[in-house]
């Protein structure tokens, strides 16, 4: 009985680490076997998270090049993916940035500042709306075309007018749909989560095998969806890796964070999965039950044993030789029953 549930939590956390699965500690086992739904975070998730310039869209007299210049240089002194990506870009096209004056963050809808005397606005069309700057239709078109292929697109205005549309492509990982087939088999029933247009966060959820779409949430509303799912009566697993993700999966009653994520989302999170692949999130999920179910079997088996050779023992129907040889061999069983979790293969091991 004693050996019954650390030998198997040795043997599973162990398995684990190899497969690179960190779990934080026991309870967490019991956690994997009541979650229901998992929310999973779009990018660097479900997607690579490492966004590309795709295409740039212009009103009639602008330079592309000035467009991407002015924007590239405020997204600069953002460390969002999409603002990576343009600032990347702008650098790798045009050269040296100038600098930013008076930038700032607006949660969830972009950046504004000063570049070289201009008034630059980069964005949800929503922020460039609050300055009075609207889309003419030709770039209108051009972004919900971009979001119909599951490419974000951002507006850019200056000196009151909006002048361009920047597409920013992030790949899904092409591990994404085998791992989301997983989860649905474990009963799990998965749920994308992301700030980006509903178009957008559909393309993506269609080409993975996600039905259910939460879009256009603000960071800092991800922890709002996961109690809104639980005052429903699931019971949720978040999957994430960024730092706007960390009050979400700390919220959550499980947390699995990406091991390439951010510091906070590590630190919040229940589980976490060394690699960026999410078939990982699957395989820890497996995992732990299957841990769990091994703990049960152990103390069923123990109690058993003990259960039925005690009374054996007490009448004198068993020899101290005959007991203690017994004994022993209860003690071997529990161990050699915990140890078949070395044999646990991953998805990628299955698949490849």
């Amino acid at each position: 009985l004693g050996l019954a549930t650390p030998t198997a939590l040795m043997v599973g956390t162990g398995r684990g680490a190899q497969l690179g699965i960190l779990i934080k500690g026991p309870e967490i086992l019991e956690s994997t076997r009541t979650i229901d739904t998992v929310v999973l975070d779009k990018t660097g998730t479900v997607t690579t998270g490492t966004m590309t310039l795709a295409a740039i869209h212009t009103v009639d007299g602008v330079d592309p090049d000035e467009a991407l210049r002015l924007a590239g240089a405020l997204e600069n002194a953002s460390a969002h993916p999409i603002a990576r990506a343009i600032a990347l870009a702008a650098a790798d096209r045009v050269g040296p940035l100038p600098g930013v004056s008076g930038f700032t963050n607006v949660n969830g809808l972009g950046v504004q500042g000063v570049v070289d005397g201009h008034a630059v606005l980069v964005g949800r069309p929503q922020l460039l709306a609050e300055w009075s700057q609207y889309l003419p239709p030709e770039q209108a078109d051009a972004m919900a075309a971009a979001q119909a292929k599951g490419h974000t697109a951002v507006a850019v205005g200056w000196d009151g007018a909006a002048r361009a549309v920047l597409t920013v492509a992030d790949e899904i990982k092409p591990t994404s749909a085998a791992a989301v087939g997983e989860l649905a088999r474990l009963g799990l029933r998965p749920v994308l989560l992301t700030g980006d247009n509903e178009a957008v966060a559909r393309t993506v959820a269609d080409a993975v095998g996600i039905d259910e779409v939460i879009a256009e949430v603000l960071p800092a509303d991800k922890v709002d969806v996961v109690k809104r799912l639980q005052d429903e009566g699931r019971t949720v697993a978040m999957v994430g890796d960024g730092v706007n993700d960390a009050p979400a999966l700390a919220q959550a009653d499980l947390g699995l964070a990406m091991g390439n994520g951010t510091d906070a989302a590590i630190e919040a999170a229940d589980l976490t999965l060394v690699r960026g692949d999410l078939r990982v999130a699957a395989d820890a999920i497996r995992l732990s039950r299957r841990t769990l179910r091994t703990i049960k079997g152990n103390l069923f088996w123990a109690f058993a044993y003990n259960v039925a050779a005690l009374p054996l023992a007490a009448a004198g129907l068993l020899s101290p030789m005959l007991a203690g040889a017994a004994m022993a061999f209860s003690s071997v069983f529990v161990v050699g029953n915990s140890l078949r979790l070395r044999r646990f293969r991953p998805l990628t091991e299955r698949d490849g």
